[in-house]
């Protein structure tokens, strides 16, 4: 009988280590199981927005073509937040839906509209409330995605000019 108890013992004692592992395993598993769709989607949804802004400040007058490549990237941006709605908080998801709607608003001004929102932003222009609402997501995601130091986004800004002295010149914002 002895022999009996040390071998139920023995095999508790070597369950309990491999329940507990499995258990942390598994909880991991849970916490970052969307940390790679939110990721890929939060990607997608970044790029379409800084392409749209390029797009949209670059090539003026707007032309046939950059109506029609802007009007496939604000699809593309409009997709990727409908998206983000799955995998991502709630913060992430209202900071993707400011991006989109500023997105309109470039389009529409590229393309030779009035910015019919300009009133409630004192002005700013599109690009511009586009460009901060972009950087509002990048905080968004990164504290989603648990990321180290999410508020660790510097602003879009053009980087200072070298001179021939190796001095360097402050930096500039965009002008859009």
């Amino acid at each position: 009988m002895a022999p009996a108890v040390l071998l139920v013992v023995g095999a508790a004692v070597g369950l309990l280590p491999t329940l507990f592992l499995e258990r942390r395993k598994e909880k991991h598993a849970l916490a970052t199981r969307w940390d790679l769709p939110l990721f890929e989607i939060g990607s997608r949804f970044t790029g379409a927005a800084r392409s749209l802004l390029h797009c949209a400040t670059e090539t003026t007058p707007a032309t046939p073509a950059s109506i029609q490549e802007m009007g496939q990237l604000l699809a593309e941006l409009r997709a990727s937040s409908e998206q983000l709605r799955l995998v991502a908080n709630a913060e992430t998801q209202g900071a993707a839906r400011l991006v989109v709607r500023h997105a309109y608003a470039v389009r529409q001004v590229a393309v030779g509209g009035i910015d019919t929102r300009a009133s409630e932003y004192d002005s700013v222009t599109p690009a511009v409330r586009c460009t901060q609402a972009l950087n509002v997501f990048y905080v968004a995601a990164r504290k989603n995605l648990g990321v180290k130091n999410p508020l660790d986004v510097p602003e879009h800004e053009i980087p200072a000019p070298i001179s021939p002295l190796g001095q360097t010149a402050p930096a500039t914002q965009p002008n859009y």
